[in-house]
């Protein structure tokens, strides 16, 4: 009888500390994607596929984005303008909040 209540117990234990992790992200904690810009192009790996991604690029004169979709296999490749000094591309999550200034970040490089 104590193997078995030990046993239920290590196994709650580890469930806890298995969930744990996962549970402590925040709302905007990037997802494991893979951002890559090369030659005015950006490319996203394993993004979401059940759900809208955006793109947003942030340089010297602020933040703009829209809307990409869906992708049914978890890439996206999109043209990007010519940098404006250090730049930052982002496909993240629908947006919300004022004026759109939330969302999840995907993928970012």
């Amino acid at each position: 009888m104590k193997k078995l209540i030990s046993c239920v117990f290590l196994s709650a234990v580890l469930m806890v500390a298995t969930a744990a992790p996962g549970l402590a992200k925040g709302k905007n904690d990037p997802v494991h994607a893979g951002c890559v810009v090369s030659n005015g192009w950006a490319d996203a790996t394993s993004l979401p596929t059940d759900q809208v991604v955006n793109f947003m690029i942030t340089d010297s004169t602020g933040t703009s984005g829209w809307v990409l979709g869906f992708t049914t296999d978890g890439t996206w490749g999109v043209s990007v303008p010519a940098q404006n000094g250090p730049t930052t591309y982002q496909f993240v999550s629908e947006t919300w909040g004022p004026n759109g200034s939330k969302y999840t970040v995907f993928a970012s490089c």
